[in-house]
């Protein structure tokens, strides 16, 4: 290499140094476009869990308003990429966030603040009848180690009855008129866990189960929260499989990729289809699927 093409590299080498070093401080902070640290803890909301309700509009704003681009992981959130405004009423519900902001003064700063929309999750998972797994619980406010705030207090209640001292109810009456019992699906209506067994014994899938047949359907249910019984809703995807063998490895794989792209839990998880490892940009978290397997093999 001849001396002036020497030259010309260590002037493009000096320049990128130079421009990379204008970015971050002496200790390797994100610095802004005035040379001074940006500080992350600028970016936040009023707090860490929101709830629907039912007012026409349910927004909310961080706390300072800043100038950046915003986005949200996983999908569900409805925010706006340039103001950071989240319509909580038009969210989905029962999950964990994670909100990223890059401010326009220091583009290489990713500031991120995690917030919960409350509501009811089910987890992705595999539930074989045969080996006795066949109940689905529902997942409350992103926290899997939760303990339900739902009494099972609906034993000694008449199926015409309405228990209105409970303080969740599940498998209302949807815009549809329609009730998930009317399609033979068993829910409890005031823990809000699925009975897939009797679901298939119920002939939800028909008298006579085709293998690979499947539902989808919406749930709908109120808590006695700060949502004060606004009513709420869940799509759920339902597969039935007579065996294992049976599940498209297609559909296994897709699971897994929601196991382990999901924003993870602030515990460790160790159930099976825990929320853990890295971001996934693809992950799409609903509907959650529950898939029956009527016998291992």
């Amino acid at each position: 290499m001849n001396k002036y093409l020497k030259y010309l590299l260590m002037l493009t080498l000096s320049g990128f140094i130079a421009c990379e070093s204008s970015l971050v401080d002496d200790d390797g902070d994100p610095i802004d476009g005035n040379g001074q640290p940006y500080n992350c803890s600028n970016f936040a909301y009023s707090d860490t869990i929101f709830y629907i309700n039912a007012a026409t509009e349910n927004k909310i704003i961080p706390v300072q308003n800043l100038s950046g681009q915003f986005s949200a992981f996983p999908e569900g959130l409805q925010i706006n990429p340039e103001t950071g405004e989240i319509d909580i009423n038009k969210s989905e519900t029962g999950l964990k966030y994670k909100v990223s902001f890059t401010p326009t003064s220091s583009p290489e700063t990713v500031c991120e603040f995690e917030l919960i929309v409350a509501g009811v999750n089910y987890l992705d998972k595999v539930y074989i009848l045969d080996q006795s797994d066949f109940l689905a619980t529902p997942v409350f406010n992103a926290n899997p180690t939760a303990i339900s705030p739902c009494p099972d207090d609906d034993d000694d209640i008449d199926d015409d009855d309405i228990d209105d001292n409970s303080s969740c109810k599940f498998d209302e009456i949807g815009p549809d008129d329609k009730k998930l019992a009317d399609l033979g699906i068993e829910i409890n209506s005031s823990t809000g866990v699925i009975d897939l067994k009797k679901t298939v014994e119920n002939e939800a899938f028909g008298e006579v189960p085709q293998n690979g047949s499947t539902l989808d359907v919406r749930m709908y249910y109120s808590l006695q929260d700060n949502s004060l019984g606004a009513l709420n809703g869940l799509d759920l995807k339902i597969f039935y499989y007579e065996k294992l063998q049976d599940v498209p490895q297609s559909l296994l794989d897709e699971i897994e990729d929601r196991k382990s792209g999901i924003l993870s839990y602030t515990q460790p998880f160790i159930f099976e289809n825990g929320r853990f490892l890295a971001d996934n940009p693809k992950t799409k978290p609903r509907p959650p699927y529950l898939v029956i397997v009527a016998s291992l093999q």
